[in-house]
């Protein structure tokens, strides 16, 4: 990784062990990574790589096609969106008086 914070496509392919050029190509095309503009280049941020080495365990291990490959990230996508908006309503019950959080409860527990 560069003192940037960024990694270019040939660091990204030596960082990757499983990661080859015709599969970053494919995860390319199905628009599964979307690597971020840096003064006209392609750049892979840390997220970037950890993203690729999911699609790497499920390219391996249950043999996804491109489509199954884009719905499954959709899904994990929102899944992880949901996860930080739960966190945040979260944090903002906690601001809340007792009393609020206690009637919050009594209608989770339904």
């Amino acid at each position: 990784m560069s003192t940037s914070g960024f990694y270019s496509e040939e660091e990204v392919l030596a960082t990757v062990g499983r990661l080859d050029r015709p599969r970053l190509v494919r995860f390319l095309r199905a628009e599964v990574i979307r690597p971020a503009d840096a003064e006209g280049r392609q750049v892979y941020r840390q997220v970037d790589v950890a993203r690729i080495e999911l699609l790497c365990d499920l390219c391996d291990d249950f043999d996804l096609g491109d489509e199954a490959l884009t719905m499954v990230m959709g899904l994990i996508d929102q899944l992880h969106g949901t996860r930080g908006d739960l966190a945040a309503l979260m944090r903002a019950l906690g601001d809340e008086p007792d009393e609020v959080r206690g009637r919050v409860m009594q209608r989770l527990r339904g």
